[in-house]
């Protein structure tokens, strides 16, 4: 385990675009040598405070976390029947953390809340500027950021709720680390509260 050359996060290795970029000229791989840094950017809060940094060979990274998000809504959205743009809320799970290729992962209460869209919004902004050509990255980012539209709103929640359910996977039981008062759509209190009665299994 190593730190990140852009902040103080660990990692499995560095962002390999480091090592390319002055080689590339196709735009496609300039975007996915920056974006497969998720693969190594372990969830900070997990090392720094939970569980702790001797567990790094079973903690999740960005991109992890980010599929088990896309597959969270993927079946709460078919098991709920919910009235939700299926495919955007696809696409705002995966992209959500996109910031975190540059800015790093914050642990709660790091930074506010204002700084730390700042500062993402910024790492976004230096991802897209190495590759010119139309995309709506950017603007579906922002979306999720705002929760602008019913999707943004429900993926965020399930931003939320995602650690909670991971955190029992781990072992260990959710805490007021987890904010879970910022879940209020139904269906998704109701998933929460039967994940609680997990954590009181032995």
């Amino acid at each position: 385990m190593e730190k990140d050359i852009n902040n103080n996060n660990y990692v499995k290795n560095q962002n390999p675009y480091n090592k390319y970029k002055q080689y590339i000229s196709n735009d496609v791989l300039k975007y996915y040598y920056q974006f497969i840094h998720l693969k190594n950017l372990y969830r900070q809060g997990w090392l720094k405070e939970i569980i702790g940094i001797e567990a790094e060979n079973r903690i999740e990274t960005a991109a992890d976390h980010s599929w088990s998000v896309a597959m969270l809504c993927m079946t709460i959205i078919q098991k709920y029947q919910l009235d939700l743009d299926y495919q955007k809320c696809m696409v705002l799970a995966i992209i959500h953390e996109l910031g975190e290729i540059y800015a790093g992962d914050f642990i709660p209460n790091q930074v506010s809340k204002e700084e730390k869209h700042k500062l993402e919004e910024k790492a976004v902004d230096t991802f897209l500027s190495e590759a010119l050509f139309d995309n709506d990255f950017k603007n579906l980012w922002l979306e999720y950021e705002n929760r602008t539209t019913k999707e943004a709103v429900f993926v965020k929640e399930v931003d939320k709720l995602e650690p909670i359910l991971q955190s029992i996977a781990y072992g260990v039981k959710p805490k007021s680390y987890f904010k879970d008062e910022v879940i209020t759509i139904p269906c998704l209190r109701k998933v929460l509260n039967d994940a609680y009665n997990l954590s009181n299994i032995e």
